[in-house]
């Protein structure tokens, strides 16, 4: 029986990064004048750290090949891969060019683009070639590409061996598995195979140093501070967010989506202390159903309003805090009307009532004009 190789689940892969090869830089230099480092690695032979494959001799000439590909365009580097809500707009700085092979690496030319030297994150090109200046091993280049998973196969199925083992029963099955040509492969890891190169990004060691001087993960950091508020672990309300939301409305709705859904948040220590200090006799709590979903809303328009009631319901106000709008709005349209009344009454208090002015009721006629309190009183008598 033939053993395959499964495909990695994801179409785009990215390497953990490849230490330089003797930089040289000029700040000055390159095809924009913005700078260069010359002899970065790209890739280099041996493991892909953390994605359990192995980079050969073919596998560098690929990514050479494919380099070179991009003619006088040059391939793309950024700073850091682009992270889930991020297409690195912001984070470009420049192309790597004249892409060839030395030895058992890739090595190319990093050309800074101008704009590198103000983006919204500050000069990350004076950045980069300062950091490498200072400590060259902080940093390299990680490659982004997309496998040939039909080569990695065909490869996978030429290098067999035989290989025996018992199985539970005792008995010996015979099959085959993969073997590596490369004895530094000891742990016989599928062979890389590109099909397609898109850039290669300027990263730290992921493993080894996740949060060092290449912070490759500020989408995480600030989704976990987002979340962690949101589900009430932490008091510290994040200043701002990738996602755009406020945290003390996403807290409410995130409270209101657990009660909706008949659930809670309860950490391993404290779901450990209950299970020892639960009773049979303990009350359950209360079943949230659709039922009484629909009944607490109608609890709310009844009361507020059908527009007001949707509202503060479905923005996960509790019913006292939603009281609370109600009352404040109440209280400014009293006092709006009450400035209503006001107005009215100064507009009537100032009407002439024409005590001066006698009414004509035969016009041209002296003799005949009275006043209007004079007429009043003619029409009450």
């Amino acid at each position: 029986m033939t053993k395959t190789m499964d495909p990695p689940a994801k179409q785009y892969a990215r390497f953990g990064r490849a230490d330089g090869a003797d930089p040289v830089i000029d700040r000055a230099g390159g095809k924009y004048g913005a700078g260069i480092i010359r002899g970065v690695s790209l890739a280099a032979v041996g493991e892909a750290l953390g994605h359990e494959m192995w980079l050969d001799q073919i596998t560098i000439e690929q990514v050479a090949e494919y380099a070179q590909g991009k003619a006088e365009t040059g391939l793309k580097c950024r700073f850091t891969h682009p992270g889930l809500c991020s297409d690195g707009m912001g984070r470009h700085l420049g192309r790597l060019m004249d892409v060839r092979v030395e030895g058992e690496k890739a090595v190319g030319d990093l050309h800074f683009a101008e704009s590198a030297h103000s983006t919204p994150d500050g000069d990350l090109a004076e950045y980069v070639m300062l950091l490498t200046d200072e400590d060259p091993a902080a940093a390299g280049l990680s490659i982004v590409f997309h496998h040939d998973f039909e080569s990695e196969d065909a490869f996978g199925e030429a290098h067999q061996e035989d290989y025996e083992y018992e199985d539970r029963h005792g008995r010996t099955v015979k099959t085959k598995r993969f073997k590596s040509p490369d004895d530094r492969n000891e742990h016989g890891y599928p062979h890389v195979r590109l099909s397609e190169l898109r850039a290669a990004d300027v990263v730290d060691e992921p493993a080894a140093n996740p949060d060092g001087l290449f912070d490759r993960s500020p989408l995480a950091r600030q989704a976990d501070e987002f979340l962690s508020y949101a589900a009430g672990i932490s008091d510290t309300k994040p200043q701002s967010s990738a996602f755009d939301v406020d945290g003390d409305r996403a807290s409410q709705f995130f409270a209101h989506w657990l009660s909706s859904h008949g659930l809670s948040l309860v950490s391993e220590t404290e779901l450990a202390a209950m299970a020892k200090t639960e009773t049979p006799d303990a009350p359950a709590a209360p079943e949230v159903t659709r039922e009484s979903l629909l009944a607490e809303q109608k609890r709310y328009t009844d009361k507020f309003g059908a527009e007001d009631g949707v509202n503060w319901f479905t923005d996960g106000k509790s019913y006292e805090e939603a009281l609370e709008l109600f009352c404040d709005k109440q209280a400014a349209a009293l006092i709006e009307a009450q400035g209503s009344l006001s107005e009215a009454q100064e507009k009537l208090s100032s009407i002439n009532l024409g005590e001066e002015h006698p009414i004509e009721t035969h016009p041209g006629d002296e003799s005949k004009k009275v006043s209007f309190a004079e007429y009043t009183r003619a029409r009450k008598n």
